[in-house]
C-alpha cells in the first residue's frame, strides 16, 4: 500500500510538471543566466522597483504636520475669523453711526448784493468753506437687530463646531494616510518573509532532488512559490511606495514620507464606556453643534425677516462750522436734532416672500438637525461594534499566525527528513503568508476604526 501511495504521488507530480514547466522557465534558467554574468529579472526588478523613502515621522507628528498644512484647516479658520466679524458688525447696529465733513469753494459769480466777487473776501483764500459731523442711532427697528445678533451668534457656533469638525477630519486622514504607510511596510515585511521561506524551501527541495528523494516536481513548485512570493514583493513595493507619497502630500511635504511604528501595537482600552461614547456622540459631535447651530441661525432668520412689518425710528444730530459767503445756498452753521420713522405699507410682497423663505429654511434646518442626531447615533453604534470587532480579529489573527508558524516549522522538519511531500510544505507556507496577511488587515482595521469613532465624537478616546 505504501509503494502504492508512493507511486500515484509520482504520476500525479509527473502530470504536473508539464503545466509547471511553461509557468516557471525563466526561473529555472535563472541560476545559469547568473553564471554567465547576465543578471537575473528578480535582481533587475529590486533594483528597479526599490522603495524610495526620505524620512519617517510618528503619528504624532503626523497630525501636527497635517493640520498646518491642510487647505480644508485654513478654510474653516477662515471661516471662523469671518464669523466673528459679522458679530461684531451685529452688536455695532446698536451703536450711532458718527461722519465727518468738509467743504471748501471759490467762486467769482455775483454775490448776493450784485458786487463782483473775484478776490477773496476778507482776505480769506476761500469764498466759502464749511465742516460738520454727524450722528445717527436706530432707536427701534421691530426686533431685527436682535434677530441678526442672534443669527451672527449661531453662525459663529456653527463656524465653530465646523472647525473642530474639520480638525479631527483632517486628522482622521492624517491617521488614515499613517496607518496606509504602516500597513504597507508591514506588507513588504511580510513579503519579504514569504521570498525568505520560498528560497529556503527551494534549497531543501534541491538538496532532496540531489539526494533522490524528490522528484523534479518538487524543485518545480519550490520555484513557482518563489516566483509567486517575489511577484507579491513587488505588489507590496508599489504600495508602500504610493501610501509614502500620499503620506508626504499630507504632510506638506513633496517627498514620500514613511510611517514610524509605535513602541507597541497592544490594543488600549477606550476612555470612556460604549453607553458614555454614544451619549456623547449624540450630544457634541461636530455634526451635532453644526446643525444645531444652523437650525438657531434659520429661527434667527425668521424673526429678522418678520422685523420688516415693523416702523424704524432712527434719531440724526450733527453740528456745523462754516463761514458766511455770498454764496446762495451756503451752509450754515448750528446744530441740528431730529427724529424720523419709516414704514413701508406695500413693496410688492417682498416682505411676505422673505418670511416664507425664511420659515421653509427653517424647517429644513429642523429636520436636518433631528436627522443628524440619529445618524450620529447610528455611526456610534456601528463604529463601536466595528471596533469590537476588529479587537477579537486581531486576537484571532495572532492565535492563527503562532499556529501557522508552528505548522510550518514541523511541516518544514518532516519535508527535510522525507516523511512529507513539498506540497504540504507549501500549503504550510501559503497558510502563515495568509495569516500574516490577516493579521496587517485587522490591525490597520482596528486603528482606522478608532480614528473614525475619534472624529465623529470631536475627542481623544485614549485614557
Amino acid at each position: 500500500m505504501v509503494r502504492l501511495d508512493r507511486a500515484q504521488r509520482v504520476r500525479r507530480a509527473a502530470s504536473a510538471t508539464r503545466f509547471i514547466l511553461v509557468v516557471t522557465a525563466p526561473c529555472l534558467f535563472a541560476p545559469r543566466a547568473r553564471a554567465q554574468g547576465v543578471p537575473s529579472s528578480a535582481s533587475t526588478t529590486d533594483s528597479a522597483f526599490a522603495v524610495r523613502i526620505d524620512s519617517a515621522l510618528d503619528l504624532t507628528t503626523v497630525v501636527a504636520r497635517a493640520l498646518v498644512a491642510s487647505p480644508a484647516i485654513a478654510q474653516s479658520e477662515a471661516g471662523l475669523r469671518v464669523a466673528r466679524s459679522g458679530l461684531r458688525v451685529s452688536g455695532g447696529a446698536y451703536l450711532p453711526s458718527l461722519s465727518l465733513s468738509s467743504a471748501a469753494l471759490r467762486s467769482n459769480v455775483l454775490t448776493a448784493t450784485g458786487s463782483p466777487s473775484g478776490g477773496p473776501i476778507g482776505g480769506s483764500g476761500a469764498d466759502a468753506y464749511s465742516a460738520g459731523i454727524s450722528s445717527s442711532l436706530e432707536l427701534f427697528t421691530g426686533g431685527r437687530r436682535g434677530a441678526e445678533q442672534a443669527r451672527a451668534r449661531s453662525d459663529l457656533s456653527a463656524a465653530t463646531a465646523s472647525d473642530r469638525s474639520q480638525e479631527f477630519l483632517v486628522t482622521l486622514l492624517a491617521k488614515r494616510s499613517f496607518y496606509e504607510a504602516l500597513r504597507g511596510s508591514e506588507l513588504l515585511g511580510a513579503s519579504a518573509a514569504r521570498v525568505a521561506r520560498a528560497e529556503r524551501g527551494l534549497r531543501y527541495a534541491q538538496d532532496r532532488v540531489r539526494a533522490g528523494t524528490a522528484t523534479k516536481s518538487d524543485e518545480l513548485r519550490a520555484r513557482l512559490e518563489l516566483t509567486t512570493a517575489r511577484q507579491q514583493q513587488l505588489a507590496a513595493r508599489d504600495t508602500l511606495q504610493t501610501a509614502a507619497f500620499a503620506l508626504g502630500r499630507v504632510v506638506g511635504a513633496d517627498v514620500p514620507i514613511g510611517a514610524r511604528a509605535p513602541a507597541t501595537l497592544e490594543l488600549g482600552p477606550l476612555a470612556l464606556s460604549d453607553s458614555d461614547i454614544t451619549r456623547l456622540a449624540v450630544a457634541s459631535a461636530p455634526a451635532v453643534e453644526t446643525a444645531q447651530a444652523a437650525q438657531q441661525a434659520s429661527a434667527a432668520t425668521v424673526r429678522a425677516s418678520r422685523s420688516l412689518y415693523f416702523p424704524d425710528i432712527r434719531l440724526t444730530s450733527g453740528y456745523n462750522w462754516a463761514r458766511q459767503s455770498a454764496v446762495v445756498g451756503a451752509v450754515r452753521p448750528g446744530w441740528q436734532v431730529a427724529v424720523g420713522t419709516t414704514l413701508p405699507l406695500f413693496n410688492g410682497f417682498q416682505r411676505e416672500d422673505a418670511v416664507t423663505r425664511a420659515e421653509a429654511n427653517a424647517q429644513v434646518a429642523q429636520a436636518t438637525a433631528l436627522d443628524v442626531r440619529r445618524q450620529v447615533r447610528s455611526d456610534a453604534a456601528r463604529l463601536l461594534s466595528g471596533l469590537h470587532l476588529a479587537e477579537q480579529s486581531i486576537r484571532l489573527a495572532e492565535e492563527a499566525v503562532s499556529a501557522a508558524q508552528e505548522d510550518l516549522r514541523v511541516q518544514t522538519e518532516r519535508y527535510r527528513a522525507g516523511i512529507s511531500t513539498s506540497l504540504e510544505e507549501l500549503t504550510s507556507q501559503l497558510a502563515l503568508t495568509q495569516a500574516e496577511l490577516g493579521r496587517v488587515a485587522a490591525r490597520y482595521n482596528y486603528a482606522v476604526t478608532r480614528a473614525t469613532l475619534e472624529a465623529l465624537v470631536g475627542r481623544s478616546l485614549t485614557p
